[in-house]
């Protein structure tokens, strides 16, 4: 059988209209690409939504949403209690009045796309600073997002692709009562943990069902008993048909983050010291708040959220590392880079415009290297400390507000205030103190561990945060008994004061915050300058880089809606080995041992032994289909992206990729780019066979032929 056709390409709905439709349909593509997407009217992919860093889909008339157990993790952790641990035991609502809230989950519904590149760039003084540049284009993308919220119950944001290549409008409505319908146990929706995690063959049931709610008038509002259901424009068909090679799929959804165009320094980069950074302060990390939850049933509960997706990164940064080796893929991008140059040089009217382009953007990657140490771990400082992030992110909202609104940083305007306050509140369910201090402890230590002119003096010292372990862990057990923020009605007191009330507190975390506040006030300049430098120096090398290649271009992945054609097929991760691309619920039951990550539920056992399999077995009547592969084009992001068949009917959900691909993002490679779906056959059958969830599945197949 002749190779598959390649799924490279991470396409821009908005550009559907450039690929050749031809060639799709003789690859198996049964709608039209108009009927997919078209600009300014929509389309069926209309009916895939976005959640904070995940894809979701709309599935019936009532607002009905399914994407990955993983995309809800979180939501699913902060309805737990040891009495009702629903990350043990799943769930299914039996009647709408029993769904679950989100706490904290938003679901974004894409409504339009528009091109402000011009609107950003043009009359832009070539003679700013980097930072002045970023600030300038930081301002113009407040205007536009503001005229595009003037329209009722709209979210906006301008997304930049390849660092300002282009600039995207995008048109979002945003649901805030987003509620928990079903799911299954961890134990099935993340059926072999680390073990199998990034890896195939794969046996895991990675699913959650959602419904979206808004007030009777049809407008999204908070959670309330008397919201009502969502009616989306566009819904999907399920089907319980299970793809096999070499069939055609569509993956849809808004995958993260990829860098395919990077400069060869970049890419060295990120193989020779940021994934072994990423790496190493993972493994601490984890560590951190696994010492400072103890064996204590609660609080690991608590933690387990934080837990998960640290595993994950700190697997991913694994794989790139071992991905971006195994590919060559720092000497790949040399070759590209000097294959460039040289064509620059070729021709007067190339080198005048281009000559420098590779050499300025290497100098700027150069000179990055010299603070990332310490930024990082500043960084990681806010964001894995929870307690001092919540200090900081308080102390600059107060600092921002005497800015007028339109020049204040991204997420420090006024219409950022409920989402803040959303998460100051929602934080709660995550929060285990003696972990959090755990973790500063940890983050504090690593920047005490760096070269004496590389600390944030700031921060450490006598008037800041000793060095000394015993004085360290006094120090801290000292901030936190005496802080308020640890608790929701002290954030919430504390957000919204004014920086004089808030120096006029005595709350040591806030006096912390506010004695360090122009050591992160550096930090975020260092990074705006940097975002300055790459709108200004990416921008003409990725159009050389256009040019050079002559063939169709399709930017880096942003968090944007893109979608990617591919087909079902296996792959060969080392010699003398291929992977056939299905599994079933048998090689799920052949993998339990009685013990986590493969410990199978008793209720699917008896399904088994009962042969509940009803509509969805396979051709030998005694197994069920469960996941796939395929060679779509994805990246973190697409969690929860619906898989499409050729006629546009849902056949799967997108929750992984294989290990020898996770290095991806800098590079798709035809052999060995393959992505994991769970069948939406498996998701049906387990629905009504195994949880007898008869409403809910009549709810997703009435409304289909």
């Amino acid at each position: 059988m002749p190779p598959p056709a390649s799924g490279e390409g991470m396409w821009p709905w908005h550009d559907l209209s450039r690929l050749d439709e031809s060639k799709l349909r003789h690859r198996g593509l049964a709608v039209s690409l108009s009927d997919l997407w078209t600009p300014g009217k929509g389309g069926l992919l209309r009916a895939v939504a976005g959640l904070q860093g995940c894809s979701a889909s709309f599935v019936s008339s009532d607002g009905l949403l399914i994407t990955n157990h993983h995309c809800v993790h979180r939501a699913i952790q902060r309805n737990s209690t040891p009495g009702r641990d629903y990350l043990s035991d799943g769930f299914v609502a039996k009647t709408r009045a029993d769904e679950l809230p989100g706490l904290g989950t938003l679901v974004y519904v894409f409504q339009r796309q528009s091109d402000v590149t011009s609107r950003i760039l043009d009359t832009l003084d070539s003679s700013l600073t980097d930072l002045q540049r970023l600030k300038e284009i930081e301002r113009r993308e407040s205007m536009l997002v503001r005229e595009c919220e003037s329209k009722p119950n709209m979210r906006c944001e301008v997304a930049r692709e390849n660092d300002g290549l282009r600039f995207m409008m995008l048109e979002n409505t945003e649901l805030k009562d987003v509620r928990l319908v079903a799911f299954p146990p961890e134990s099935l929706g993340n059926y072999g943990g680390e073990i199998d995690n990034w890896h195939w063959p794969r046996h895991t049931l990675d699913f959650a069902i959602l419904r979206a709610y808004v007030k009777p008038s049809g407008e999204p509002a908070e959670y309330d008993g008397a919201n009502v259901p969502y009616h989306p424009d566009t819904y999907l068909t399920v089907s319980e048909l299970f793809p096999t090679p070499p069939s055609l799929v569509m993956v849809a959804g808004k995958p993260g983050k990829t860098r395919r165009y990077a400069h060869h320094t970049e890419v060295e980069d990120a193989l020779e010291w940021y994934y072994p950074f990423r790496d190493s302060l993972y493994t601490a990390w984890i560590e951190a708040l696994e010492r400072g939850a103890g064996d204590d049933p609660a609080a690991r509960l608590v933690v387990s959220s934080w837990l998960r997706r640290l595993n994950n990164g700190l697997f991913h940064a694994r794989g790139m590392i071992k991905g971006l080796r195994a590919n060559g893929a720092v000497e790949r991008a040399r070759r590209r880079d000097e294959a460039l140059r040289a064509w620059i040089s070729e021709k007067p009217e190339r080198a005048a415009r281009y000559a420098s382009v590779l050499d300025d953007l290497e100098n700027h990657l150069r000179a990055s290297r010299e603070t990332r140490q310490k930024d990082q771990l500043l960084g990681a400082l806010v964001s894995g400390a929870q307690v001092f992030g919540f200090s900081r992110r308080i102390v600059k909202w107060a600092a921002q507000r005497e800015k007028p609104d339109d020049v204040r940083e991204p997420g420090y305007q006024d219409r950022d205030r409920d989402t803040v306050r959303r998460e100051l509140e929602q934080a709660q369910r995550s929060l285990h103190l003696d972990s959090d201090r755990a973790v500063m402890r940890l983050m504090v230590q690593r920047l005490c561990a760096l070269a004496p002119h590389e600390r944030p003096g700031a921060l450490l010292g006598p008037e800041g945060l000793p060095c000394e372990a015993d004085q360290l862990q006094k120090k801290l057990r000292e901030l936190y008994q005496g802080t308020k923020l640890g608790m929701i009605q002290g954030r919430l007191d504390a957000f919204g004061l004014g920086l004089d009330e808030l120096r006029r507190s005595k709350d040591p975390m806030i006096q912390l915050a506010l004695r360090v506040s122009q050591e992160f006030d550096d930090l975020d300049r260092r990074n705006q300058e940097r975002e300055g430098a790459r709108i200004r120096l990416e921008r003409p090398y990725l159009q050389a880089l256009i040019a050079f290649r002559g063939k169709a271009f399709y930017p880096d992945a942003n968090s944007t809606p893109r979608i990617s054609f591919a087909h079902v097929a296996g792959y060969a991760p080392q010699d003398g080995v291929w992977h056939i691309p299905q599994t079933t619920f048998r090689g799920m039951l052949d993998k339990h041992t009685g013990s986590p990550p493969f410990q199978v539920p008793e209720m699917l056992f008896r399904a088994f032994e009962n042969q509940a399999f009803g509509q969805y077995a396979d051709p030998s009547g005694a197994d069920v289909p469960l996941c796939f592969l395929s060679n779509a084009d994805t990246t973190g992001g697409n969690s929860g992206s619906p898989v499409l068949d050729g006629t546009g009917k849902m056949v799967g959900l997108n929750f992984d990729r294989v290990f020898e691909n996770i290095a991806g993002d800098y590079g798709y490679n035809p052999d060995r780019s393959r992505n994991v779906m769970v069948s939406t056959r498996a998701i049906l059958w387990y629905l009504q066979h195994v949880v007898q969830a008869y409403p809910l599945v009549s709810e997703i197949r009435s409304t289909h032929p």
